[in-house]
C-alpha cells in the first residue's frame, strides 16, 4: 500500500484545489507538487492534473488512435507539463510529467519508463511521493538517441521554466562562465551570423538581423555584470526547458534591460527581441556559457567588427582600433579630473572606455574614491558615431561598466552645417572650444573622402589650404578636432605616417602649423592595422595653439603669433619607437618569447611599454623598464619641413 508522506504546504491554491479530485494523494501529494511548480514559474494553464489529467496511450495503436484524434485507452498521469497554454494537450509540447501513484522508487521508474516508450517527444518522467523540498524523486531523462538516464535526486530539483531539461544540466552560475580569446569569440559570432541568424523566419532583413543580434549582445554582457555580482546564483541568460520558455524568459529580461537602461536605445523605436524563439535559444545555447564581460572594452570591438563586416561596412575601409593599441595611446594622454573628453568617431567606444579604465588606475594610485569614477565618466565623456548599432553597443558597454553613455549620441560629426536638420541634438553637447582632451582614429584613406563644397559649407578651412579635389575623411576629421577644442586643449589621433611625411601633402603640414604644436608620435607597428589596411600610421598628440583672431591690430597679431610659432617649432618632441603592439595581423595576441624560444603568459606590447617608461620617467616615479629607455628620445618633429624632421635633441636616458 502507497504510504503518503505529509507535505510542508499548509494551504493550496484555491484555483489548484478546484482542480483536484478526492483522496488523501490528490490533496497531500499532487496538489503541494502543482503549486511547486507554479511557484518555480509554471503557469496553471499549461500543467493538466487532478479532475482533468493526462493520459498517455497504453499501445501503440491507442498512439495511432491519438494521433487521428480518436478516444484511446490510456495510463492517466498524475500531473502533465506542456510547454505554454496555448500547447496544452498537444502531445508534441509536452514537456515533463510527474508519477506520484506508485509506492516507491522501483514501481516508479518502472511506470516511468513506460510512459517515455509511448510518448515520443517527452524528455523527462518524474517519480515522486512527497512535496517536500528534501524528499526523494527519481528523475528519468531520454537523450535524443532514445536512451534513458535514471538520476536520484530532491523534489526540490524540480525542473523550472528556465531551467534546461538534460541529464547533465546542473544549473549555470557565475562561477561557471569561461573567458573567450577574441579570436573564439569572433568565431561564435560568425558561426551565429551564418547558422542561426540567416535562417530566421520572422527577421529576415541584414540591417534588423544585426540590430537582434547586438541586442542579444547586451543582453549577455547585462547578465555576465550581475554573475559578476553573485558568482554563486543562476545566471539569467541560460537555456530553459523548451525554446518558447527561453524565449520568454529572454524577452522578459530585454524588457527588463530596456527599462533600466532607456539611454542606450533610440527614442524612435521599440525595442523587443524579434527572433524566433529556436533562433534565441540556438543564441543561448552558443553564448551562454561565454563570459563576454571578461573579455572587457574589447568585447564590443570584437562584436562590432564581425556586424558590420558581415553587412555593408567592410568595402568603405571601416574597422576598429584594437585595445592594445588603445591602452598605450590614452596612458600617454595622463588624463585628470578636469578634463572634458571626445571621440568624434567612437566606433564601439574603446577609446572613452579606456579613459575609465586609465581614469579608476589613476584614483587608485592616489588612494582615492573609485566610487567617483562613474559620475566623472557620465559628466567627462562624449562620442559621436554615425553608426546607429556602433553607438548603442558604446552605450551599453559604458553603462554596463559604469556610466558615461548619456553622452553617446548618433551623428555625423564632420558635416555640421546638416545638425539643424538631421542631427538636432548634437549642439548641446557637442559645442566648438569645449573639450580639453579628444580621442580619434578616424576612417582615412584615398577612397574616403567629403565633397569639397560640403567641406566648404561645414566650415573646414583645410578644405580652402587643399589646392583641389575632395578632402579625405581623415584630414576632415583633424580639422573638426581641432575646432571641437579648447585652446591648449590635446588631441590624440592615429593617422598615416604620409600626412606628415609625403610632398603631397605639404598643405597639411602648412594648415597645422598656425594651429597645432606636436608633443608626442608614436609608432604604431604595421600588425596594428595589417589586418585592414597597408597604411602606415602613427599615433599622434597635438597641442592646440591659442587662436589670434581677437587680437584686431594685424601687425600686434602676427607678431603674436609668429612668436607662438616660433616657441612650438623650437619645443621638443617625444618620439617613440616600439617594435611591437601586443597583437599579430591577424588580431591575435602576441606574447613574449623567452631567449630559449619559448612562449610566456606576458603580452609583448612594447607600445605600452614604452609610454609607461616615459610617462614614469615624466612623473620621476620609480620605473622597471630602464632596458627601454635608450631606444626613448625627444626629438624635433616640424610641420615647416617637406619631410618629419627627426634630429635628436636629447636622449630621457
Amino acid at each position: 500500500m502507497m504510504q503518503i508522506q505529509p507535505s510542508p504546504i499548509t494551504s493550496i491554491d484555491p484555483k489548484i484545489a478546484a482542480q483536484l479530485k478526492g483522496g488523501p494523494e490528490q490533496q497531500l501529494v499532487v496538489g503541494p507538487l502543482v503549486q511547486r511548480l507554479v511557484k518555480a514559474g509554471w503557469k496553471i494553464e499549461q500543467l493538466m492534473f487532478g479532475k482533468k489529467e493526462w493520459y498517455v496511450p497504453k499501445t501503440p495503436s491507442a498512439s495511432t488512435k491519438r494521433e487521428k484524434g480518436h478516444s484511446y485507452d490510456g495510463f492517466p498521469v498524475d500531473i502533465a507539463v506542456f510547454e505554454s497554454a496555448a500547447t496544452l494537450g498537444d502531445y508534441k509540447r509536452l514537456v515533463f510529467v510527474i508519477e506520484c501513484k506508485r509506492p516507491d522508487e522501483t514501481s516508479g521508474l518502472e511506470q516511468l519508463d513506460i510512459y517515455l516508450g509511448r510518448e515520443p517527444h517527452l524528455r523527462l518522467g518524474i517519480w515522486a511521493n512527497s512535496a517536500d523540498l528534501s524528499a526523494p524523486a527519481v528523475f528519468l531523462f531520454r537523450d535524443e538517441k532514445g536512451k534513458t538516464h535514471p538520476q536520484k535526486r530532491t523534489v526540490g530539483t524540480l525542473p523550472s521554466p528556465h531551467s534546461k531539461i538534460d541529464k547533465d544540466y546542473q544549473g549555470l552560475t557565475g562561477k561557471d562562465l569561461i573567458v573567450p580569446s577574441t579570436d573564439s569569440l569572433t568565431k561564435v559570432l560568425w558561426d551565429l551570423l551564418g547558422r542561426i541568424v540567416a535562417r530566421d523566419s520572422r527577421v529576415n532583413r541584414r540591417e534588423e538581423q544585426l540590430d537582434q543580434l547586438c541586442n542579444i549582445i547586451l543582453l549577455k554582457l547585462d547578465s555576465d555584470k550581475q554573475a559578476r555580482l553573485k558568482p554563486n546564483a543562476e545566471v539569467v541568460f541560460k537555456s530553459a526547458a523548451t525554446d518558447q520558455q527561453t524565449g520568454d524568459a529572454l524577452r522578459a529580461a530585454f524588457t527588463t534591460f530596456v527599462n533600466q537602461y532607456p539611454d542606450i536605445f533610440f527614442e524612435d523605436r521599440r525595442e523587443r527581441l524579434e527572433f524566433t524563439d529556436a533562433t534565441l535559444a540556438e543564441c543561448v545555447e552558443d553564448l551562454a556559457p561565454l563570459n563576454l564581460l571578461g573579455v572587457g572594452p574589447e568585447v564590443v570591438s570584437v562584436a562590432f567588427q564581425v556586424l558590420r563586416s558581415a553587412a555593408l561596412k567592410q568595402e568603405e575601409g571601416q574597422y576598429f582600433t584594437p585595445q592594445p593599441i588603445i591602452a598605450p595611446a590614452v596612458r600617454a594622454m595622463n588624463i585628470g579630473p578636469t578634463d572634458l573628453i571626445l571621440d568624434p568617431a567612437c566606433g564601439t567606444g574603446g577609446f572613452l572606455v579606456e579613459a575609465m579604465v586609465a581614469m579608476r588606475e589613476n584614483v587608485l594610485a592616489s588612494h582615492g574614491d573609485v566610487a567617483e569614477v562613474p559620475r566623472w565618466a557620465s559628466k567627462a565623456l562624449h562620442g559621436i558615431d554615425k553608426d546607429a548599432i556602433a553607438v548603442k553597443l558604446t552605450k551599453a558597454v559604458m553603462q554596463i561598466m559604469g556610466d558615461g553613455s548619456a553622452n553617446c549620441a548618433r551623428g555625423d560629426s564632420v558635416l555640421t552645417h546638416k545638425w539643424a536638420t538631421e542631427f538636432s541634438h548634437l549642439p548641446v553637447l557637442f559645442m566648438n572650444g569645449r573639450f580639453s582632451i579628444i580621442f580619434t582614429n578616424p576612417p582615412f584613406g584615398a577612397p574616403l573622402k567629403v565633397k569639397r563644397a560640403e567641406a566648404i559649407k561645414a566650415g573646414l578651412s583645410i578644405a580652402i589650404a587643399q589646392p583641389e579635389g575632395d578632402i579625405e575623411l581623415g584630414l576632415a576629421m583633424l580639422n573638426r578636432c581641432h575646432q571641437l577644442l579648447r585652446e591648449g586643449g590635446r588631441l590624440c589621433i592615429v593617422l598615416p605616417e604620409t600626412y606628415f611625411f609625403s610632398s603631397s601633402y605639404k598643405f597639411v603640414r602648412e594648415w597645422c602649423r598656425s594651429r597645432f604644436v606636436p608633443e608626442i608620435v608614436i609608432n604604431v607597428p604595421m600588425e596594428a592595422f595589417q589586418g585592414f589596411c597597408r597604411a602606415k600610421t602613427n599615433v599622434y598628440v597635438f597641442r592646440k595653439l591659442r587662436d589670434f583672431t581677437s587680437i584686431k591690430d594685424a601687425q600686434k597679431r602676427a607678431e603674436a603669433e609668429q612668436k607662438a610659432f616660433v616657441a612650438a617649432e623650437a619645443a621638443n618632441v617625444v618620439m617613440l619607437n616600439p617594435r611591437t603592439c601586443g597583437i599579430y595581423k591577424s588580431g591575435a595576441r602576441r606574447f613574449k618569447v623567452t631567449n630559449h624560444g619559448e612562449r610566456t603568459d606576458e603580452v609583448d606590447n612594447e607600445m605600452l611599454e614604452h609610454v609607461l617608461a616615459w610617462r614614469a620617467r615624466e612623473q620621476c616615479l620609480p620605473e622597471p623598464w630602464k632596458s627601454l629607455c635608450p631606444r626613448l628620445s625627444r626629438r624635433m618633429f616640424s610641420f615647416q619641413h617637406t619631410m618629419i624632421s627627426v634630429t635628436t635633441k636629447h636622449l630621457i636616458c
